[in-house]
């Protein structure tokens, strides 16, 4: 087998991982309204399952960013998907809500070895003419897993019950974990010079490079909480509102995952133009500010046909952030700080956000209607803007100093 088919099969088995991660894990959040309506529980329960996920998920991240490195790739997403299968079959198994907590917490766990193992997979074993296409790839699994979530969810919420959502997930995941444990390889030779890792791996890391970090790791707060706020509350807010039927309202929302798939593509068309994930993450979040004004403005009007427009629109936009920071930024980052570490660092925050939006915006919902989710939302949208612009002025003052650590 040639290079470049190793390196395409690398990309792909990647890719497909990722994929069936997100059917095992957003599931939950695509099937919330009917999980509320057959248990009898209150949106602030059902959501602090989600919350359980994000926080193990969140933690786990930063803790397999640092051990990435050290990890057996092949055996680790093996271990972590067919785990994640094992925990998908036992929650339609549970009666409880308080259960499915502990069991989806473990879920988390579980997961939260994935992406840095394989963003650190691909920074090895894919060389710089690829790179750009394997961030364009890694662009969609969320997109695609998202969009295989919520089609089982309404398909079997319509015809069977919210319960067999979650059979089907531990079925792809198992399925997922053996083509990539056949399909890996045992001789893959690692394409990044060891002499360039060496050196950085041995590197001081800058003060203002640290600053800089945080500028994008609180975009990454506000990332998770609107983009898993959006998927974990659209359905309840078109069940809620407008008096869809629950398998109606999750069909819907696979106008989120669709047009997030695009989003992909314009996202890496941008990083082609503006090379700043600073630049474009405040971009994106200035247009998110806008979008959840006309969200407010869309309710008061009851007009479903906007309402969809604009929630489309935004969880594209949060795509394109999250593509943005747990995927080009690690990649275009790789000779300067470990790909991997960043990958789970950054994405360790994301997930801060997602712990803190399902729980949060659950109980304010609840307490104070759907306007105020909105609201909030809005405002986290420009805090990020700001976070953004801080980090423009520090990556334009000292990204040559940065690089002279390659």
């Amino acid at each position: 087998m040639t290079e470049a088919k190793k390196e395409n099969r690398i990309i792909f088995i990647c890719w497909l991982a990722y994929a069936a991660a997100y059917v095992g894990r957003l599931n939950y959040s695509a099937s919330i309204v009917a999980i509320v309506a057959s248990m009898g529980v209150a949106k602030s329960q059902a959501g602090l399952v989600s919350s359980c996920f994000f926080f193990a998920y969140g933690a786990g991240q930063l803790v397999n960013g640092i051990l990435s490195k050290k990890y057996n790739s092949r055996i680790m997403v093996f271990f972590s998907l067919v785990s994640s299968s094992v925990l998908n079959l036992a929650m339609p198994l549970c009666g409880s809500i308080s259960l499915m907590k502990y069991i989806w917490l473990a879920n988390g766990a579980v997961q939260s070895i994935l992406w840095s193992t394989l963003i650190k997979t691909i920074s090895e074993h894919v060389s710089d003419g690829k790179i750009s296409k394997a961030i364009v790839v890694m662009s969609t699994p969320v997109a695609a897993g998202t969009l295989g979530a919520y089609g089982l969810s309404a398909f079997f919420v319509k015809f069977f019950t919210w319960r067999y959502t979650f059979f089907a997930a531990s079925a792809v995941l198992v399925s997922a974990a053996f083509i990539w444990f056949f399909s890996y390889g045992n001789e893959m030779p690692k394409v990044l010079e060891v002499k360039a890792k060496e050196k950085s791996e041995k590197t001081r890391v800058p003060v203002p490079l640290i600053f800089f970090l945080a500028s994008v790791c609180l975009a990454g707060i506000a990332n998770g909480f609107v983009k898993d706020g959006i998927n974990t509350w659209v359905p309840s807010v078109l069940y809620e509102s407008f008096g869809i039927s629950q398998s109606f309202s999750i069909l819907l929302t696979l106008l989120l995952p669709i047009v997030s798939l695009c989003g992909a593509t314009v996202v890496a068309a941008v990083h082609k133009k503006i090379r700043s994930v600073s630049v474009m993450n405040m971009i994106f979040y200035v247009i998110g500010v806008a979008v959840c004004s006309g969200i407010l403005f869309t309710l008061k009007i009851r007009s479903l046909a906007f309402l969809m427009i604009l929630f489309t629109l935004t969880a594209c936009l949060m795509s394109m952030i999250n593509n943005v920071i747990t995927s080009i930024f690690p990649l275009d980052m790789r000779r300067v700080l470990g790909s991997g570490f960043l990958a789970g660092l950054v994405n360790s925050f994301c997930y801060v956000g997602s712990t803190v939006t399902s729980y949060t915006l659950g109980s304010v919902a609840q307490k104070q209607g759907w306007n105020m989710v909105f609201v909030i939302m809005l405002c986290v949208c420009a805090a990020a803007a700001v976070a953004s612009l801080a980090g423009i002025a520090l990556e334009r003052k000292n990204k040559a100093v940065w690089i002279s650590a390659e």
